[in-house]
């Protein structure tokens, strides 16, 4: 098969898009790795916050109980969305979810729109970049029937990309959508 210069253009600006995208995905995984100590003391220190429909208490099976001596099983099925954005960031003072990505994949805003994630934990850096000056933990399923508002316009990116943005106070005043934060009202974001 012959292809045109147009194709063949096109394939390529995909390929280098898609390299790129997977730069940036691995990075962003290598920082969720490096401040995993950091989300994860978050997490537990809040756990007890988190909406009681993500935790689920059932009776043991007879072998369990008759075998293995534990009565009850405690499950917790907690789908955890991590955010961590440079402390240049925080001058802005709101949640941003993009709407719009390379080639047209779904987004983080239509995953989340779809069902996906229960708990959101947004974080900023500190100038030092070695923890986080402050963050927040956000409900999803109360928020989620924020990301279908329709007056709501996508802030379009230097690449193409595009995301929406959400101020803490329209989140906490609207949806009752915070479960806990640190340092958020030292930036007047509440």
């Amino acid at each position: 098969m012959i292809y045109s210069i147009e194709e063949k253009l096109k394939v390529l600006k995909y390929g280098e898009t898609k390299l790129i995208k997977n730069k940036i995905m691995i990075n962003i995984r290598l920082e969720e790795i490096n401040f995993l100590p950091e989300i994860s003391k978050i997490i537990a220190d809040n756990f007890k916050l988190f909406p009681q429909n993500i935790i689920n208490v059932q009776l043991s099976s007879d072998m369990e109980d008759t075998k293995e001596s534990f009565d009850m099983i405690y499950s917790s099925t907690v789908e955890i969305s991590v955010r961590i954005r440079d402390h240049y960031y925080l001058k802005y003072g709101d949640f941003t979810v993009r709407s719009k990505a390379y080639c047209g994949n779904p987004t983080e805003i239509d995953k989340l729109i779809a069902g996906k994630g229960s708990i959101y934990l947004y974080a900023w850096k500190t100038l030092d970049q070695k923890s986080f000056e402050t963050w927040v933990l956000i409900d999803i399923n109360k928020i989620r029937p924020m990301f279908t508002e329709i007056y709501k316009d996508h802030i379009i990116n230097k690449d193409g990309t595009a995301f929406k943005a959400y101020s803490f106070k329209y989140i906490k005043d609207k949806y009752n959508g915070i479960i806990n934060q640190f340092n958020l009202e030292n930036y007047n974001f509440l």
